[in-house]
Formats: structure tokens, sequence, C-alpha cells
């Protein structure tokens, strides 16, 4: 483990949150401001000189090495599409009933065509609606008229993101009065993705002009609400039967864990963030029905900080069908509503049972409390888990600086709203639940800073770098995870849209090669 001052250059250079990276991120924006205008005349002098073309969007960049300034960060339109195998695969759709039957393009491809152009009108010392809004030139008129003002409306909701990190408002507001009027939660799925980016953005200007209060709003607490309303429930029931990301996450690590507890009669299973809890069954079944080595007793605890009686209804349930198997079985609940509280004398583990660890979409939510992480991981080291498996959203949604926060949710976001697209109605209620709740995890990115910002998420590199700084070392999965993970998706209708591929030794699920979920395992030195 490194010194605190090293850990708190870890926080603030990947987000987690510390007071006083705040004040911290407004300096380093005020001082690369300066390059703005540099930057912006080098990329108009590539544009002009045929150097910055759509396929060069293709080659990808590293973040790092992107100087950061108004334009730089709308350059990360470049690194994204590196990890895509297939981001233009988009199928034709028929949106008008049979008639007109035209390709539509997809979000992710739209946003990328607004950001090339986007780039090269921002040469322009001043921007305003009528420069963004003119007919295309031949580059792109072979899109459809539907498209043509997609690609106007994303480029408006670029240039409102730029004027609110230069803290220009009020022409941002000019802007997203123009998103306001052409975007719509109930139109095509640009529009509908642009309505939600375009009210956190006005968010986040009354925040930061002091009409909003430093406090969760009202409106944020309503979308809050839509996110653990039984709706919203019933919505994803709908999705994971059109779409395997969480199947593939699940089944990826019950396989690891089955694999780690190969040789181990007694098995305790310590879950992080239980949710529904009906991956568990999975692997009492599997764990019930080996043959070689039998396992004696499974011991499942879970730490729960909100829902008690939510997580002892999954422990009747689990208990009930590990009986109808004659399977020896116990759960148990750890019940800590402050998680800073955590230590090991909370899990009782006998000398011979495997332990493993499961963490789902856990540690991300504790990016916001770093003092609760830390806590964890000590509590996690102490317990010298055989196993540990962490699935966590395979995005950077929690960049210090707002406009590279702001392109990386605009891209993750896009694929996710393609996806629903591609396998939900435009009018299906489930798929409007989802997409709210979606917007509220918006509007909390783009919207917030600060301890009001909750809703933060890193990819894997981030996570081997944190938790190496723990002693613990990534573990390669199986190919038989891999395998596993590829038949799942194979018995969805869009199977040729979502992939498992392995990063590292670890594997994340994507939908048109945009990586949405990963799930890794570790151990410790």
């Amino acid at each position: 483990m490194e010194d605190s001052t090293d850990i708190q250059n870890f926080y603030t250079n990947y987000g987690f949150y510390q007071g006083y990276a705040v004040n911290q991120q407004e300096q380093e924006m005020n001082k690369q401001q300066q390059e703005m205008n540099l930057y912006a005349a080098h990329s108009a002098d590539q544009l002009s000189q045929g150097e910055v073309k759509l396929n060069s969007l293709e080659t990808g960049s590293n973040v790092g090495e992107v100087p950061f300034l108004s334009l730089a960060p709308f350059e990360l339109l470049r690194k994204n599409p590196s990890k895509h195998k297939n981001t233009e695969g988009d199928k034709v759709r028929d949106v008008n009933g049979g008639a007109n039957v035209h390709q539509k393009l997809s979000a992710m491809h739209i946003m990328r065509l607004a950001g090339e152009r986007f780039i090269q009108f921002s040469s322009n010392k001043f921007i305003n609606i009528n420069n963004l809004l003119h007919p295309y030139g031949s580059a792109l008129s072979y899109l459809s008229t539907e498209d043509n003002q997609d690609v106007e409306l994303a480029q408006i909701l670029l240039a409102a993101a730029e004027k609110v990190s230069e803290q220009q408002y009020d022409r941002a507001r000019k802007f997203l009065s123009q998103c306001q009027l052409l975007a719509s939660k109930a139109g095509n799925t640009v529009q509908r993705e642009v309505f939600y980016f375009a009210q956190a953005l006005g968010e986040r200007i009354d925040r930061e002009t002091g009409i909003l209060t430093p406090k969760i709003s009202a409106e944020t607490n309503e979308l809050n609400s839509i996110c653990t309303a039984p709706r919203l429930h019933a919505s994803h029931v709908a999705l994971h039967q059109e779409v395997p990301f969480t199947q593939v996450v699940h089944f990826t690590g019950i396989q690891a864990i089955l694999e780690s507890v190969a040789t181990k009669s007694k098995v305790h299973l310590i879950d992080f963030h239980i949710r529904t809890g009906v991956q568990w069954a999975s692997l009492i079944q599997a764990a019930a029905e080996r043959k070689d080595n039998p396992i004696e007793h499974m011991n499942i605890t879970v730490i729960e900080s909100v829902n008690k009686q939510r997580v002892e209804k999954t422990g009747k349930s689990l208990e009930s069908f590990a009986t109808s198997l004659n399977f020896p079985f116990s759960f148990k609940i750890v019940f800590l509503p402050d998680r800073n509280q955590l230590t090991k004398d909370h899990f009782y583990i006998e000398t011979d049972e495997g332990v493993v660890i499961h963490a789902a979409f856990f540690l991300r939510t504790m990016i916001c409390e770093p003092n609760c992480l830390e806590t964890a991981m000590r509590v996690v080291k102490q317990l010298q888990p055989s196993l540990m498996v962490v699935s966590e959203v395979e995005a950077n949604l929690n960049s210090p600086v707002f406009v590279n926060r702001f392109i990386d949710s605009l891209f993750y976001y896009s694929a996710l709203f393609d996806c629903l697209e591609d396998v939900m109605k435009r009018d299906d209620q489930h798929r409007m639940t989802i997409e709210e709740s979606y917007g509220g995890g918006i509007l909390n990115i783009v919207g917030s800073e600060g301890e009001e910002r909750v809703i933060r998420s890193v990819n894997l590199d981030v996570w081997r770098s944190f938790l190496g700084r723990f002693g613990m070392e990534e573990v390669k999965l199986s190919d038989t995870c891999l395998y596993q993970a590829n038949l799942i998706i194979q018995q969805f209708d869009c199977r040729d849209s979502c992939s498992a591929d392995m990063n590292g030794g670890s594997l994340a699920v994507s939908w048109k090669g945009t990586p949405i979920f990963s799930t890794s395992a570790w151990k410790f030195h």
C-alpha cells in the first residue's frame, strides 16, 4: 500500500471525489483554456488539408496524449471508435411503416459525424446556430434528411457543452433552447439522447449560476425515484429478455467462482451487492451437481446498507431452492447503514472454508466515498479470499474535467440508446422507463460535481491500477468463461450486435463494439 499522498493523487487523477479536487480542476481548466485558440486553428488546418477525415476517426488516440482545452476533449471522438469492431453495423430499420425505408444511422455514428463537423466549425471565433444549421456539402450528401437533421441536432448539443465548459452560460442557453425545440424523449434515438443530455446541461448551468442550491434538486430526486420504482425493475426484466449483458456478467462470475473453489469442500461467498440474487440459484445448482470433490456446505454472506427486508426475502428464496436440491446451504446478512463501519469481525469464516468475494457494480458506488472504498478494500485484504470477482460498467464516466466526462458519457449512452432502438419499439413503455433511468444517470454525471455527483464509473485500466495498490493481481479468466459468455449471446436475437471479448485477462461484453460491462477476477500476491 502506497502512502496517503500517492493515494490522494490517484483519486484526483481519476475523479475519485476529494473535496480539494474541485479547486484543482478549476485551476487546470483556466490554465489550459489558454491553449484553445491555438488548437482550434491547428484542427481547422488539418481539416482544410484533408488530414482529418471520417476514416481517421477510426484510428483512435490515447486520452493522456490529448491536451485539455475547449476543443481537445471533442477529439476523444478519435479514440472511442478504436475499440469498436462494428460501430457502423447499422441495420436497415423500417421507421415509416414500410414506406421510404432507408439506412438509418446509429446514434454512435451520428455523434461521430457531428463531432467531425463541430471541430471544423470550431475554427470560428464565434459559433452560432446559423453556423451549424446550413445545407451540408458533398461530404454528407449521402445522408437521409432525418440523419442530416440528427447530425445538426448533435452539433448544437456539442456547441452547448463547449459553451458550458467555457462558462459562457447565456450562449449555452441559446444552443440548449434550440435542442429543446428539436429533441424529444419520444422521438428517434438521437432526439431521445439529446433530450436528456440537454436537460443535464441545463441543470448544470442552473447549479453554476446559483439558480439551483448546492443540493440534490427535486428533478434529480424524481429521476432517482424512478430508478428504484417497481416499474423500473419490470422494465429491466423485459430488457434482460432481449439483451444478454447482465447474464454474461453473472455467468462469467459464477464460472470463475466455481473454478476457484474446485478443490474446496466448504465454500463461503461474500456478496458486496446482491441486488436480486437470482444468479446464485445457478451457482447453488452447479455446486449441488458437482460430483468430483462434492461441496459439503455453502454459505453466502451479504452486505446490505439499505433494504434489509428485501435481502431477507432473497435469502429465504435461495434457502428454499437449496433445500429442494437437498444441498447444505446457509444465508447471512450483515446490515450496515454506514459502510465505513465494515470490519473483518462481521464475518465468521471457518478455517477450512474457501472464501470468495463477489462485487458486482459495487466498487463504483463508493468512488464518491473514498474512505468507504478504502475500508472495504482493507477488509477484503484481511479476509484473503482465494478470488475476488468484480463486475463493473466498462466506461470512464468520471473524469474530473467536465467536458471530457461529457464526451465519454455521450458515447457510452449512444451505445445504450442504440441498443434499445434495436431491441424495443419506440412506443414500448419499458423502453421509455429505462431511458428515463438513463436520463437520471446523465443528469447526475453531466449536471453535478463534487459530493453531489454520485454516479461514477471507471474502466478496467483504472481498476487495475487501483486494485494493484492494494496488492491484488488480475487472474486470467478461463477459456470456458469466454466460451460460455458467447454461448449465452448466441441464444439472443441480437447476437450479431452483442459480443464478448477478452480485455487482458478480463472479459468485456459490448454492443456493436462499444464495451458496456466487464467482469474481472483478482487475488492477492
